[in-house]
């Protein structure tokens, strides 16, 4: 798979997490925001953990890394394409 190609798997792959995530909270009406946070610091630290890394040093790459950006509306991941590589580099 090419870069052009592995950017828009990785962006739609994104989305769908993130649409499961918004559908999650949105079925638990009764949900708190603490405890939304609780569910995705619990995602992020598996993430962490399948990747072998140090829970502080990767928010620390994702915050200098990736990031996000305000708008009008609240904020926006910042969608790091040049992170992501195809098998023709």
């Amino acid at each position: 798979m090419n870069k052009e190609e592995r950017i828009e798997q990785v962006a739609k792959t994104t989305q769908k997490a993130i649409y499961a995530v918004s559908d999650t909270a949105n079925e638990l009406q009764e949900l708190k925001p603490t405890e939304l946070l609780i569910i995705l610091y619990g995602i992020f630290i598996d993430v962490a953990n399948n990747l072998e890394q140090d829970p502080d040093l990767l928010y620390l790459f994702m915050e200098k890394e990736i990031g996000y950006t305000k708008t009008e509306d609240g904020y926006i991941l910042n969608f790091p394409s040049d992170l992501i590589q195809g098998d023709d580099e």
